[in-house]
């Protein structure tokens, strides 16, 4: 519990981190540069930076949750970025999901004050993670994850350590393939239910203990059945954060020449509904696409 810890990034992930490391009886400094994030953190017992560099100054290691990587960008190698503050072996774990190379040229940039970073990107919605329930997957330097794992119990319920720099992204890639066709399938479930007088609630009732069921339906499927996407209380994600992992995942099995039919289907109904104007939305919203296809709206 000696390590002092800096969130970088207070949105529905990173301030669920840092709300629970401050449960858990760490020392967390927070940084976001919107006001009402900050705050809310302050409130939790949480200390607030008034920069990345200062936030680095603070810190021992450093969490970073970020929606882009132009955003990563700037947090790291900006004017008021963590390398700006000069301050030597900090180790960032990097939980965003961005591309290798995005990462890459943020790791090399670290190394200009002899810091590391680590590839941790993590499994789980919004509502697990204020749970403390996500996993999270790191890779990198032994020695840099040796430092850092006592922190992990705080914010997580299960961490691996899969080798290499990079290993864990392509995980975290991996599993949100699945999501996205997980997702899709029980959109085309739903609908069909629908269409053919089934009851939803008792769908869901008799899906649970099925070997039909999933993780994805276990979180996004009350909203899909509910129809309810909007509401920040029960939102797992925004659409437009879903669509921005779906085309990393694209470009990966592009690069290693891998036809994925069936993930390339599901996006379909990703990018129908982007067009029309859900991207703020819950991604289970694509149910509303199959809905109308059919001809059910709700």
């Amino acid at each position: 519990m000696n390590l002092k810890v800096g969130v970088s990034g207070l949105g529905i992930m990173g301030g669920a981190f840092a709300v629970n490391l401050v449960k858990n009886g760490f020392q967390v400094t927070g940084y976001d540069p919107n006001s009402k994030r900050k705050q809310k953190f302050k409130k939790s017992g949480g200390k607030i930076a008034r920069s990345n560099k200062e936030l680095a100054m603070k810190s021992d290691v450093i969490i970073t949750s970020l929606p882009t990587a132009s955003v990563l960008d700037e947090v790291i190698q900006g004017r008021s970025g963590i390398v700006s503050s000069g301050k030597k072996n900090l180790v960032l774990l990097e939980a965003s999901t961005v591309s290798f190379a995005e990462k890459e040229r943020n790791r090399s940039a670290l190394k200009l004050i002899n810091g590391t970073m680590l590839d941790t990107p993590v499994s789980g919605a919004g509502r697990q993670a204020e749970a403390g329930e996500i996993s999270i997957m790191i890779s990198g330097p032994k020695s840099a994850y040796n430092k850092i794992k006592s922190i992990l119990p705080g914010f997580t319920k299960i961490h691996y350590y899969v080798g290499t720099f990079g290993e864990s992204t392509k995980l975290k890639l991996l599993i949100n393939m699945l999501i996205s066709v997980h997702g899709a399938a029980f959109a085309e479930a739903i609908t069909l239910a629908r269409a053919s007088g089934v009851n939803l609630k008792t769908f869901q009732e008799v899906l649970k203990p099925s070997a039909g069921n999933s993780r994805v339906i276990e979180y996004r499927g009350p909203l899909m059945i509910d129809d309810e996407y909007s509401d920040l209380n029960v939102k797992t994600a925004d659409l437009t954060i879903m669509m921005k992992d779906n085309e990393l995942i694209e470009q990966y099995a592009k690069d290693y020449r891998v036809p994925v039919p069936v993930f390339l289907n599901s996006m379909s109904l990703t990018y129908a509904a982007l067009s029309q104007g859900y991207g703020d939305h819950d991604p289970g919203v694509i149910t509303r696409i199959c809905e109308q296809m059919a001809g059910i709206p709700r």
